[in-house]
């Protein structure tokens, strides 16, 4: 069985009307295009839905129930139709976006929160990973932002965005040793246990570059830690120095610390923009450059 949903259009005009021909009227149709509409619906279903009463109708037991169904499929088109209009003017749907976990944990919070203001019907999905799981994931995603330098490998289709220069700092109890000093320099550092990131990381990979720059052997890494939070935990509960962006210490933060390294630590932030991201993708991105850009300036 199959109802067409003219036919059910019909139906519910004539309930909410009470005659063929005022049904007709409403629906812009002829009244023998609504008589037949309505005899097909009947015969699709295999019983009668309304009586004939004096110029009006009465809805039969199966017919009043029917109709309680066809509002609800009628308001569902309806529904359906404006979500569709909203599609096609770019103000609903959904985005996916891959950001490393500093980003996604500092700088896209509040940016999200800005952009669902002024669109609140568009889904953002962020998967918070590490930047090359950012650099892999480009094929099944519409955007991705991460903050390590650019591998030789990205992928030929994305676009790239420069955003700005994240500061690496040293992050520490308040009462640590270090933390007397306005600036630390990677030597200083080399008299204390020091927590790291995993593989992949960006944070990781410029203080590994650094660090056999300056000191002209790699590091010895005897703690590491899968993300920012787990970090700035570890930190917390003594268990070294930390490395993080200089956006990760959260507000109101009473335990921690930071410090500025001397010379500085920089490392690009950029967004990745695959030529498969959607128009919507794309909307998103002409918010999200301009914010992070004038915060990443700041």
């Amino acid at each position: 069985m199959s109802i067409h949903p003219d036919h059910l259009a019909s139906f519910v005009a004539l309930v909410q009307t009470g005659s063929v021909s005022a049904a007709a009227e409403s629906r812009c149709l002829t009244q023998p295009a609504i008589s037949n509409q309505l005899k097909r619906l009947q015969e699709s279903i295999g019983m009668q839905l309304y009586r004939r009463q004096g110029r009006g109708v009465q809805l039969t037991g199966i017919g009043e129930a029917f109709y309680i169904h066809a509002l609800k499929v009628q308001q569902s088109m309806f529904d359906l139709n404006s979500f569709a209009d909203e599609l096609h003017d770019l103000q609903a749907g959904r985005i996916y976006l891959s950001a490393s976990q500093t980003i996604a944990g500092s700088l896209l919070p509040a940016a999200l929160v800005s952009f669902q203001q002024l669109h609140p019907k568009i889904e953002v999905f962020v998967d918070s990973v590490n930047s090359q799981q950012v650099f892999e994931s480009m094929e099944h995603h519409d955007l991705g932002l991460v903050e390590s330098p650019l591998p030789s490998n990205v992928p030929e289709c994305c676009t790239v965005a420069h955003l700005g220069e994240d500061k690496i700092v040293a992050v520490m109890p308040v009462n640590h040793p270090l933390a007397a000093h306005t600036s630390i320099e990677l030597t200083q550092l080399e008299d204390y246990p020091l927590i790291w990131r995993e593989q992949g990381s960006g944070t990781r990979d410029i203080l590994e570059r650094a660090w056999i720059t300056t000191m002209g052997k790699p590091p010895r890494i005897q703690l590491c830690m899968g993300g920012m939070s787990a970090v700035l935990e570890s930190v917390r509960q003594g268990l070294g120095v930390g490395m993080v962006s200089q956006f990760c210490l959260p507000t109101g933060e009473s335990i921690l610390t930071t410090r500025p390294l001397h010379p500085q630590l920089l490392r690009p932030m950029s967004l990745l923009q695959p030529s498969h991201a959607s128009p919507l993708a794309k909307k998103l991105v002409g918010f999200l450059v301009p914010y992070l850009r004038s915060r990443l300036s700041q």
